[in-house]
């Protein structure tokens, strides 16, 4: 017998007070799992956490007994594109009306949520600052979102799509910026747009023409044009940056993330430690590009040539990284493309597993420094007193088998079940 449903808002007569319990139980917080763990939910936050025995349950709880799965925080994606689109041409945000790609970006929250990730932050995309009211209005399903809205790039820079129009490249969702002075107009419209984070390109990249991934773009004076007016009102900047002297460049300049460095090298590792700046490898795309070379979907060749240039470098960054002690979230940088759906986002922290890192530490990645990237650690991203109650179980232990993480089966956001689908 399976049972699944699925809802958003807790129903009028739902109990106050939720018990779950299961055989296993990750916090999140790097301590050894705890046999026979226990979360208790109040409202919607989590009140107590232990092992079952250890903690009290009030006679009023609604008791969810999860079997023989493993209790986690609800995971993180701190690298997602909710653009509601299904394919690499352009054609697909050309041809389908804007309507339809909502509603496709909708769909999307909904694969998200139910896969256990139940916050992301969105690194680009028009569309995610409002998915971002819609669900947190729970008009519809999804996650809680964290969004850049439109990224900022130099003219002729990865964020700008150079085979169309410049007026085209804009609507499709950036900013495009040149000089200090313009730099700090471009953070000021993305700040005034809702934007919760910012985020900027300091190279090119594998998904745009007529750059290359290891040239660096913006001058360090142009990025902390950004990173001032983004600090000043307490947000944070996140660059993509794929080649060493990019983010060393950024880093230099301000940023508190970089996304990609499939190009590191020891002083740009050196100086993310140092300056305690987030690494978020994006190294599910590493698979990505391998199936790729077997099945190019509708990817064009320059784009192909580009991805197998990055696939011996990409887990060499990654490692580097992690032994000198990097903080390391998982983001997928999924957007709904063949090889990057929706639904899948547990595929980072497996292949973070596959290329070296321990499945604790990939967990972590993908729930408590995810958090810390996004600046919500006093929120989310552990099972602890006081936070809010994002508990999801999956079948298995991922310690053990880290692809248990796609095998999700009970998802909490906010203390109020969204999926349940046992068996």
């Amino acid at each position: 017998m399976v049972c699944s449903f699925y809802l958003e808002r807790r129903p009028e007569g739902e109990a106050k007070v939720i018990a779950l319990k299961a055989s296993m139980l990750i916090d999140g917080t790097g301590a050894d799992p705890i046999k026979n763990g226990v979360v208790v939910v109040e409202g919607d936050k989590i009140s107590s956490v232990g092992k079952e025995g250890e903690v009290r349950i009030p006679n009023d709880a609604k008791v969810i007994d999860l079997g023989h799965r493993c209790i986690l925080p609800g995971l993180i994606d701190a690298h997602v594109h909710i653009l509601g689109i299904r394919a690499y041409s352009l054609a697909d945000r050309i041809v389908n009306p804007h309507d339809f790609l909502v509603l496709r970006a909708a769909e999307d929250c909904f694969k998200l949520l139910k896969a256990g990730f139940t916050t992301v932050r969105d690194c680009g995309s028009k569309i995610a600052l409002s998915l971002k009211k819609a669900t947190e209005k729970g008009i519809i399903p999804g996650p809680r979102i964290y969004a850049a809205g439109r990224v900022i790039s130099q003219t002729g820079g990865h964020g700008d799509i150079h085979y169309i129009s410049r007026d085209e490249a804009i609507k499709m969702g950036c900013l495009l910026a040149d000089g200090p002075d313009d730099c700090r107009r471009a953070a000021r419209e993305a700040l005034r747009e809702g934007a919760d984070f910012i985020k900027i390109c300091t190279t090119g990249g594998v998904g745009s023409e007529k750059d290359h991934p290891w040239t660096p773009q913006f001058t360090v004076e142009e990025i902390r044009a950004i990173t001032e007016e983004a600090h000043r009102v307490g947000k944070r900047v996140a660059t993509h940056a794929q080649g060493a002297e990019g983010v060393k460049n950024a880093i230099e300049g301000g940023v508190d993330s970089v996304e990609h460095g499939y190009f590191l090298d020891e002083e740009a590792v050196e100086m993310m430690l140092s300056k305690a700046v987030f690494f978020v490898p994006t190294i599910a795309l590493l698979e990505v590009y391998k199936k790729s070379v077997e099945r190019p979907y509708d990817m064009p060749p320059w784009r192909l040539k580009k991805q197998r240039m990055c696939i011996d470098a990409m887990p060499k960054s990654l490692m580097m990284a992690y032994k000198a002690g990097v903080k390391i979230a998982a983001g997928s940088d999924y957007f709904g493309a063949p090889l990057r759906e929706h639904g899948n986002n547990a595929d980072e922290p497996i292949t973070m597993v596959k290329v070296g890192m321990k499945p604790m530490d990939a967990i972590l990645a993908a729930t408590k420094v995810a958090a810390e990237c996004i600046g919500v650690e006093d929120k989310i991203g552990t099972l602890e007193e006081g936070k809010l109650a994002d508990v999801i179980a999956v079948d298995g232990d991922p310690l053990e088998d880290i692809t248990a993480l796609k095998r999700v089966s009970y998802v909490m956001k906010g203390g109020s079940t969204f999926y349940y689908g046992l068996s």
